[in-house]
């Protein structure tokens, strides 16, 4: 059996529910439990997607932090953020930035190298994996991430903000659409879109209308499928009036029997249906 992976970042349940998406909802469809790591409020998009693609916690597949600094002193960090009244200590007293000022570290998006563990690229092959967060895509390099609060507040900046993100979106489900036709086992992309235009349209018509096409993406994806194809649909967390929601969405158009599952567990589900 093959498996493509939609990896829609941010995509919420209760919207999908409400606008009654039927491309996305499939034959069976839900919330998602999502790790939340010490010293981190939400669930965060590097620590979540790692967990999916090893089936492992953070304290096992080591991004346990949205940010590293590519030195030893990541261990010590990552030993402060299990302590929260430790870490809590920490940033009051802004040790973070104390520290790099004084030894001149600046904080890097993980990486592969960063990841402890097998994935699941690593065990079924052929796989392509197009855009996976810290597995070979940097979302600081790739997306202007900083900038989406600024978006937010500035309607002129908006519509550049928004042109650019949908630019790159482009480009990205042209290589999806280009990858479809290879040959793998295992296929998925992430994309980025649904995470940073839907703070930006967060209580709007214009949110709707993303999700809408979204919907329609996917149709286009499942016409592309063989019949016997294992199509997942799985978000890292969702997304609330105040940020991000504590669980994230899947979606599979066959049955498992799935009942509200943490995210590592599709990492067994894949690996199984594709032996078979």
């Amino acid at each position: 059996m093959r498996v493509c992976i939609l990896g829609y970042d941010g995509l919420e349940y209760t919207i999908v529910e409400q606008l009654k998406l039927r491309n996305i909802m499939q034959m069976e469809y839900g919330r998602v439990r999502v790790p939340i790591a010490g010293g981190i409020d939400d669930p965060s998009t590097p620590i979540v997607w790692t967990s999916f693609i090893t089936g492992e916690p953070p304290s096992v597949h080591g991004v346990d932090m949205a940010e590293f600094w590519d030195s030893s002193l990541d261990g010590f960090r990552s030993f402060l953020r299990r302590h929260r009244k430790l870490h809590n200590l920490a940033k009051k007293l802004k040790l973070g930035y104390r520290v790099r000022g004084t030894v001149g570290l600046e904080p890097k998006f993980p990486s592969r190298k960063n990841i402890k563990c097998d994935t699941l690229f690593d065990i079924i092959k052929p796989s392509i994996p197009l855009g996976v967060p810290v597995y070979n895509k940097d979302l600081h390099g790739a997306y202007p991430v900083g900038e989406v609060f600024k978006a937010i507040q500035d309607h002129d900046f908006r519509r550049d903000y928004e042109a650019r993100i949908r630019q790159i979106f482009k480009m990205e489900v042209e290589e999806l659409f280009g990858a479809l036709e290879e040959e793998w086992k295992l296929l998925m992309i992430h994309l980025h879109i649904t995470d940073l235009l839907g703070h930006i349209f967060w209580g709007t018509e214009r949110l709707a209308v993303l999700y809408e096409e979204m919907d329609l993406l996917t149709q286009r994806v499942r016409e592309r499928l063989q019949d016997d194809d294992l199509l997942l649909i799985i978000s890292d967390h969702g997304m609330g009036r105040l940020g991000h929601t504590k669980y994230g969405f899947y979606s599979l158009n066959r049955r498992l029997g799935l009942r509200n599952p943490e995210i590592t567990d599709f990492f067994r589900i894949i690996k199984t249906l594709t032996e078979e």
